[in-house]
């Protein structure tokens, strides 16, 4: 009887502990914001990603769109939201690295006012041109944008520092040719007048753009990345198509606003890579041109500084500026 006493005694604090905490997490929806108009990389892998989170914890994740202003308008959102874990978003790498550099107060921080919780994929940039353009290979289209006013050369992206429109600044420097940048708002609206044959080129990201190129509507030259695409392994890189050490690569991850629990960040990170790490989820996403990346908040963490860094210099040096 006395050693019984004793355990409950010592049993006691703990559950006062665990019912002073309150409920778990979550006991309601999660919101997840995506800067970025429906139907592109970021606002799909949100709802793929979302639904097995739904799945998993019981708990429905809602996405919610907030595009405009390059994604400003959902960064804001999101930082200025409870920093509980009930608040999400879809961290780019314009949102998350280029747009400080690009505006003069985007309205945000993303160091200050963001927690990183999980990286959960980088990919490629497609260099697509319509078919009626007479460029069959990457060297050939360098040759052809040479011979023409860099006017005419116009390419479009979903915004300014998007990977895409990055994926273009940085190629066109390289190459040394003249492009004229078309802002939209959103992938699909760039590939879309690209398809119309409203413009010259563009670098569109896979998951969009590999169906137009199998039907024929767009015709790929070469990927923006290290590595030719598992989805598409017939198409060169930049470096292997003529210019050497040429690699931009997008990514996308979750961020939650600054301080959000620590106990909420880690089990946010361990339930998003173990969905991402899926054999199903890894080869859909290959499938679309995506390629998993996990790690830790706090690599996610050190990930986004670096990118941070280096696109200020690249954006610096070539004079980009939101329009």
């Amino acid at each position: 009887m006395r050693r019984l006493l004793l355990a409950l005694l010592l049993l006691a604090p703990g559950t006062a502990g665990a019912q002073a905490q309150g409920p778990a997490y979550p006991d309601r929806p999660i919101r997840l914001i995506v800067a970025t108009a429906a139907g592109g990389a970021s606002d799909i892998l949100a709802r793929q990603v979302g639904a097995r989170l739904a799945e998993a914890w019981g708990q429905q994740v809602v996405v919610d769109p907030r595009p405009g202003a390059n994604g400003n308008i959902a960064a804001v959102a999101a930082a200025r939201s409870a920093p509980d874990g009930y608040t999400l978003m879809m961290g780019t790498i314009g949102v998350m690295a280029v747009n400080p550099a690009i505006y003069r107060d985007p309205g945000y921080d993303p160091e200050r006012d963001f927690e990183a919780v999980a990286r959960l994929v980088r990919f490629s940039n497609i260099l697509v041109v319509h078919p009626s353009n007479p460029a069959r290979s990457m060297a050939e289209f360098i040759a052809w944008a040479r011979a023409r006013q860099a006017g005419q050369n116009t390419y479009g992206s979903p915004g300014n520092g998007g990977s895409p429109h990055l994926s273009m600044v940085v190629f066109a420097r390289m190459a040394g040719i003249g492009m004229e940048h078309v802002p939209y708002r959103g992938a699909a609206p760039a590939l879309n007048d690209l398809v119309a044959g409203n413009l010259a080129a563009a670098f569109s990201d896979p998951l969009l753009t590999l169906p137009q190129i199998q039907d024929g509507r767009v015709r790929a030259l070469a990927v923006s990345g290290p590595r030719r695409l598992a989805a598409a392994p017939d198409i060169p890189t930049v470096a292997e198509a003529g210019l050497p050490g040429y690699d931009v690569t997008g990514w996308l991850g979750i961020v939650a606003p600054r301080g959000a629990p620590a106990p909420i960040v880690a089990r946010l990170n361990a339930a998003l890579n173990r969905i991402v790490l899926e054999p199903e989820m890894t080869a859909r996403l290959a499938s679309q041109g995506a390629e998993v990346t996990t790690g830790t908040p706090e690599e996610f963490q050190a990930y986004i500084h670096s990118e941070i860094l280096r696109w200020a210099q690249v954006t610096r040096e070539a004079g980009i500026q939101a329009e």
